[in-house]
């Protein structure tokens, strides 16, 4: 790696001072980037500008690491690293090297280094820009030592890591300056267990599972908690919470609070989970670097309550003990971090040497040749497609995860390029991988799994963007997609072919005040969530991230603003006639959500709110046209 003219500047002062001094027979004089610590010496030797798996801007560092204790050492186990930009903590950068064997840049802190030896390793973070100064702090893991180099980054050299094609997953979350967001957000691994079972989960007392899950929390301190066990996946999950995290609370990392969503098939309401890392409980909670999420499940007659403790992906469980470990910690997750792999979308997935044979039968035996019937193109759209590409799958498109490989081709209007296809024995399903590449820069593309759910058909699984900015793409581009597809919208809707629908709603608690609804929906595309009270923008009602429109009914209208004070981007928006009857209209954003809500009282005890969640309502659209038809009883 090449060092700057200021560094090797240094370096030849610095060797001519100890010829000099060595031919009088003084001391030698010390290294200016050497770093005692302890029986622990780092040389730094220079640094380079990466982009990261995300396509993040990263200073990789690269250190001599010399062990001149008595017994054999590691980096990752003797020296705690701080890097600092703008006086904020870089977060630690995830760079790929081989994407056959998930070898890393920093592979080497892990390796074990004998008394007397030194070996090269590097260490890397995500910047916050490639100007301002950057101070990386190195101190001993268990002692006071410490030594600071300084870094300007606007005099690095950029380079590329090896063999860069990257695996089809979906970033980890990206540092946001926040202390508080930056130690919830991101992946989490460990273990959930049931206790006080009754009912139908009476024979499960004391069970236990391995969980991963993901925490997205935005700069408004609302987000959501994704959660998925062995018998489920990322894009099918155990649990999906809205939440709120606030700075109150017995620690420095605030406290987590459900505000709704569900967990398996019950609904999660407002603190049904309050999580405080500060409470150090005995048992697992004794430790660093823990959350415990409990709750009681009731469903009629059967109930139990559940414990879920999650570490960061990524961290080591040494201090567990072997009572407290997840069952496929050893086997499974240990491998994967060791090989610096990302946490997979299903627990038992991408295991470091585990998988079955592309198209096995589970015995070893191939029952198809990898690719021969998959179609493909060369994937090359425009630079501009490639971004609304993306917006439309993240933002617009709340059914991505039942678009099919034609849905896709559809919208980008070219075959993708096909990149490989794998088989997973334990989601038991064939993958294949596709890109779609700008036209003006190779490095820009989406990178599309799909999974087969039936013979033939396969539907997106996960999807990642390389080479240029989500933030920018979004900024630049929502407003145009959601327009584009509106228009597609009004298209399709005006040829649907619609049926009846009715249903009654009752308030909460009280059975007897009911609103009857009905109004006319497509034959297909749309279904009705019973326990959620709303309809919902896709034929499975409990299908992940689906629009909907959901009904409420209050004493009065006042009532609707119980929960105003935490409304975000709230707006008066166009009073609207449904059924003959006006509605007052406003949006804003809650608990993750977009809104748009009409509001009404219907009589003297029944007012009604009718909620568009994540769902525009662009005259001619199939939300529109229902409520067009709407009317109440």
């Amino acid at each position: 790696m090449k060092q700057t003219k200021t560094k090797l500047l240094c370096l030849l002062i610095a060797v001519l001072m100890l010829l000099s001094l060595a031919a009088c027979g003084k001391e030698t004089a010390t290294e200016p980037n050497l770093i005692k610590l302890g029986d622990r010496e780092l040389l730094y030797k220079g640094a380079c500008i990466m982009e990261d798996s995300s396509g993040n801007d990263a200073v990789v560092l690269t250190l001599d690491f010399t062990n001149n204790g008595k017994e054999n050492a590691s980096y990752l186990w003797s020296v705690d690293e701080t890097v600092m930009q703008n006086g904020v903590e870089l977060e630690v950068a995830s760079i790929i090297t081989n994407y056959d064997t998930f070898e890393t840049v920093v592979d080497n802190q892990f390796k074990e280094v004998a008394p007397g030896a030194t070996l090269e390793v590097k260490t890397a973070f995500v910047l916050s820009d490639t100007t301002s100064e950057i101070k990386a702090t190195f101190e001993e893991l268990l002692g006071s030592k410490n030594g600071t180099i300084t870094i300007d980054p606007s005099t690095l050299k950029r380079e590329t890591a090896a063999n860069t094609e990257p695996e089809a997953t979906l970033p980890a979350a990206a540092a946001t300056g926040d202390a508080l967001l930056d130690w919830w957000n991101g992946e989490w691994y460990g273990w959930w267990q049931m206790t006080g079972c009754s009912g139908y989960y009476e024979s499960m007392e004391g069970r236990w599972w391995d969980v991963c899950g993901v925490i997205d929390i935005g700069t408004d301190y609302t987000g959501t908690v994704t959660l998925w066990d062995e018998d489920y996946t990322r894009a099918e999950p155990m649990a999906l919470a809205s939440v709120s995290l606030n700075e109150a609370g017995t620690g420095e990392h605030g406290t987590l609070m459900s505000e709704g969503g569900w967990f398996t098939n019950v609904a999660l309401e407002h603190s049904d989970w309050i999580v405080d890392p500060g409470i150090k409980t005995d048992g697992m909670m004794e430790r660093e670097n823990i959350i415990c999420i409990d709750g009681w499940y009731e469903d009629g007659d059967d109930e139990y309550h559940y414990e879920i403790y999650l570490r960061p992906w990524g961290l080591r469980w040494d201090d567990a003990g072997e009572d407290f470990l997840p069952n496929s910690y050893d086997d499974w997750y240990l491998p994967l971090i060791e090989a610096g792999k990302p946490m997979p979308d299903a627990i038992g997935a991408d295991a470091v040497g585990g998988d079955a044979p592309v198209g096995s039968d589970n015995t070893g035996a191939a029952t198809t040749d990898p690719g021969q019937t998959a179609s493909g193109g060369d994937g090359i759209v425009t630079e501009e497609q490639v971004q609304k590409g993306y917006v439309w799958m993240n933002e617009v498109n709340r059914n991505i995860f039942d678009a099919t490989y034609d849905d896709i081709v559809a919208y980008f209007g070219v075959e993708g390029q096909f990149v490989k296809e794998e088989y997973s024995d334990h989601m038991k399903a064939n993958y294949r991988y596709y890109k779609w590449i700008s036209e003006d820069d190779d490095s820009h593309f989406i990178y599309v799994n799909f999974m087969e759910k039936s013979p033939g058909v396969y539907t997106v699984s996960a999807y990642n963007t390389s080479g240029f900015s989500s933030t920018e793409a979004i900024e630049k581009y929502l407003d145009i997609v959601k327009a584009e597809a509106a228009e597609a919208n009004k298209a399709a809707s005006a040829n649907a072919e619609m049926k009846d629908f009715s249903a009654e709603i009752a308030q909460f608690a009280k059975d007897d005040v009911k609103v009857k609804i009905m109004t006319k929906i497509p034959v297909s595309g749309w279904s009705f969530d019973d326990s959620a009270r709303c309809l919902v923008e896709n034929d499975d009602p409990s299908a992940f991230g689906a629009g909907a429109i959901q009904f409420e009914i209050r004493e009065n209208v006042e009532k609707f603003d119980s929960y105003k004070d935490s409304f975000k981007n709230y707006q008066d928006i166009e009073d609207r006639v449904i059924g003959g009857i006006t509605f007052k209209g406003r949006t804003y954003k809650y608990i993750g959500y977009e809104w748009i809500q009409y509001i009404a009282q219907l009589d003297d005890s029944r007012a009604l709110s009718v909620g568009l969640r994540n769902l525009d309502c662009v005259p001619g659209t199939m939300p529109d046209i229902i409520l067009n038809n709407m009317t109440f009883k």
